[in-house]
């Protein structure tokens, strides 16, 4: 026993044996136990919840922040370990300008600041998760795209504040002096990242003006499709082809925006053509009967516009306009279908018929005429030469 004792006060690097052991004891019991702790430390946090209004959601809540407390646990428990020993001698070494004791203190602080950046954004997970459900909940679908906006906006304050923090802390940058510094070197800036303010700057003005919500059929610079998400440097869109488009927030802002959705009406135009021969009777009836059955159709919601147009090429053309409700894209071809069908039965009805592009040749056959005294002898000559 008393050699043990002895062995286990034996120096290695200025520390006994013994505080070896307790380091590695602590260091184990917190990794093997860490699942319980992390439990206790749950159901703690879980109480806190209980009296917010997150309380529904505190499951979500302690799946999101333990991974990261944990990590964080560990780490302290590693650092404060250590700091109970006395630093080793070759802990002085310089390299680079700086010891070796230094750069260890640098790469705890670099992992501290780095695993509280990302407790931080998985804390703003759950607020944007929380506010999404919440937003599912309301019919407005701005909420959705407020949502879909802020968590970019809080992803880029949080790592840019980890990495302004990493300068200061670890790398000893004086961060006052480059944030003053940067008015200085903020026309360069802004040069150089031009594209990205034009961006950002096109994401508020989407944000303030609202053209266009998640959800909306629109039209975005020469590409039809749905938005999917207004984001913090772009808008992505479902396109009608089923691709999946991103285009820059600043061509929106430039461009033209033409939300499908928020039309009153689908206009269908087109010429009715009918053979050259229909009675104008007939026209009359037609055209009054197909400006009745499309104006009192129950998906039409303003008059139809049907008059004899002109005379075309190869028919008689029959100018027809009508105004659908705001369908779905099937819906409408459903429908469409319906009143193209009734138009033709209008047609057929009062005997007549669509014409087709079509052309009308006619055919001249010349009477031969009779030779001339002066070519009938230039015959005889060539068929009957003189002196045979």
């Amino acid at each position: 026993m008393a050699t043990i004792l002895t062995f286990m006060d034996t120096e290695i690097w200025g520390n006994t044996l013994r505080q070896y052991a307790w380091l590695l004891g602590v260091i184990l019991v917190v990794v093997i136990f860490n699942k319980y702790i992390s439990n206790f430390i749950s159901k703690l946090l879980f109480q806190l919840l209980k009296r917010s209004r997150f309380r529904h959601s505190g499951q979500l809540f302690l799946k999101l922040l333990l991974q990261p407390l944990e990590f964080i646990l560990v780490l302290h428990t590693i650092y404060i370990g250590f700091q109970m020993l006395d630093a080793p001698e070759f802990f002085q070494f310089k390299f680079i300008g700086a010891t070796l004791h230094q750069y260890a203190y640098g790469l705890y602080t670099l992992l501290f600041i780095v695993s509280t950046g990302w407790l931080f954004s998985r804390f703003a997970d759950f607020i944007i998760t929380v506010m999404n459900e919440k937003a599912q909940l309301t019919p407005d679908p701005s909420d959705d795209q407020v949502v879909s906006f802020l968590k970019d906006v809080f992803k880029v304050v949080i790592w840019t504040t980890v990495v302004l923090c990493v300068l200061a802390f670890v790398f000893h940058v004086n961060v006052t002096s480059l944030v003053a510094g940067a008015g200085i070197a903020g026309i360069a800036i802004a040069f150089a990242a031009q594209e990205t303010l034009q961006n950002i700057f096109g994401s508020i003005s989407l944000f303030a003006e609202k053209p266009f919500l998640v959800g909306d059929l629109v039209e975005l610079d020469g590409i039809t499709g749905t938005v999917d998400k207004v984001g913090f440097r772009s808008t992505r869109l479902r396109a009608l082809d089923k691709s999946f488009q991103t285009i820059p927030n600043r061509n929106i802002v430039s461009n033209r925006i033409i939300n499908l959705s928020r039309r009153t009406s689908r206009r269908v135009q087109f010429l009715l053509g009918l053979e050259y021969g229909t009675k104008a009777e007939a026209i009359t009836a037609i055209v009054s009967e197909i400006d009745a059955y499309t104006t009192q159709h129950p998906v039409t919601n303003e008059p139809s516009v049907v008059h004899f147009y002109g005379f075309g090429a190869s028919s008689l053309d029959i100018w027809v306009e009508i105004y659908f409700e705001y369908l779905e894209w099937d819906d409408f071809l459903r429908k469409r279908q319906e009143i193209m069908l009734g138009i033709m039965d209008i047609v057929e009805k009062h005997g007549g018929s669509f014409a087709f592009p079509s052309q009308t040749l006619y055919m001249r056959q010349d009477v031969p005429k009779e030779p001339t005294k002066k070519s009938a002898d230039i015959s005889s000559d060539i068929h009957h030469p003189k002196g045979e």
